[in-house]
């Protein structure tokens, strides 16, 4: 059985989205299956990140009741990664059910090693849809201390709820002299602190042409962090594999 991972935030533009679709290919250059889905219904980006635009049927299909899940899994250009993108219309999202994704998502960890699960930021009835279909959760926060605290909210309200939380991912850190030092933000978060990935305009530059950064410019610091968290996730589901044995 694989892990279901929702990738998480308190405030929107934490890099949820570009973490997601690292951290699938990053997995995938580990020789893990991985399937990235995006579970964002009003801000689908994950597609294009991933470069994949013209997708038939997408998450919002099967929501709506008119296409099988399995319909809309589509392989990528990345070894080992699949990916369900979401739609960008707004009578796509009209037409969805957010409350239909736990239960179309969960079945798909058979399937693969990991699966993760690009969240819609906040603790609103999408994003606590999408956050509950994982089992485990990552959490991302920029070095500002209301995005940490927004964060730190998300991640005990998950944590009540009865998902895992694996820990958290500091971004865009060194961007401003006056961020949150890492030692100061695992203070405040109270889960442990995954990796922090620096500010590197290679992770930008590979956003706008549609690639991870850790396929662009894997020799970059940013590719480099999230190879970092893929090793440690590795680590982290090979323990609990361990213990569940």
């Amino acid at each position: 059985m694989g892990h279901l991972i929702s990738i998480a935030s308190g405030k929107g533009g934490t890099g949820k989205t570009t973490t997601t679709a690292n951290l699938s290919v990053a997995l995938g250059k580990m020789g893990y299956k991985v399937l990235a889905i995006d579970a964002d219904l009003t801000m689908a980006n994950l597609s294009l990140v991933m470069g994949i635009d013209d997708a038939e049927i997408t998450i919002h299909d099967v929501l709506a009741g008119e296409a099988d899940i399995k319909d809309a899994i589509y392989s990528t250009s990345y070894e080992n990664v699949d990916l369900i993108p979401a739609a960008v219309d707004w009578e796509h999202v009209l037409k969805a059910d957010p409350r239909r994704l736990p239960s179309t998502i969960k079945p798909l960890k058979s399937d693969y090693d990991f699966v993760l699960i690009d969240c819609p930021a906040g603790l609103q009835m999408d994003a606590m849809n999408a956050m509950m279909s994982g089992e485990e959760v990552i959490l991302v926060t920029n070095p500002e201390i209301s995005c940490i605290t927004d964060t730190m909210k998300v991640g005990i309200v998950l944590k009540k709820a009865g998902l895992a939380i694996l820990g958290f991912v500091l971004n865009r850190y060194g961007r401003s002299e006056n961020d949150i030092p890492p030692d100061a933000a695992e203070e405040v978060m109270e889960v442990p602190l995954l990796v922090v990935i620096p500010e590197d305009p290679k992770v930008r530059e590979a956003t706008l042409e549609g690639v991870p950064v850790v396929e662009y410019a894997p020799d970059s610091n940013g590719a480099k962090a999230f190879m970092k968290l893929a090793e440690e996730v590795s680590r982290i589901a090979g323990f609990k594999a361990r213990v569940m044995g």
